[in-house]
């Protein structure tokens, strides 16, 4: 993806959300997009191997949960991350309409 659709992706909340489901290549490891935390500029992706020990609000081991990962998608001037950059779409090429604004 060239960097003006990148940064026209990381611009637009509605494209943003469409990337949840998708599967992804992240460091050599298969991963689903499974939240997006707009406010924060943080992208979840959960694991298909692997799992984490979750603890509770009191900070307890509480259960497994699939690994994952909170990746920052913007910076503070609002521009893409490099993480874009690490990531392979699994479900085919990013297409970005300008109208899903």
């Amino acid at each position: 993806m060239s960097e003006s659709g990148l940064q026209a992706l990381v611009e637009n909340t509605n494209a943003l959300r469409k990337l949840i489901g998708r599967r992804v290549d992240y460091m050599g490891k298969t991963y689903e997009i499974v939240d997006l935390l707009i406010e924060d500029d943080l992208l979840i992706l959960s694991g298909e191997d692997g799992t984490d020990m979750q603890e509770d609000s009191y900070g307890r081991a509480n259960r497994l949960v699939p690994h994952q990962h909170s990746l920052c998608f913007r910076d503070a001037d609002g521009d893409a991350t490099h993480i874009w950059e690490e990531l392979a779409f699994l479900d085919g090429p990013l297409s970005i309409c300008p109208h899903d604004s």
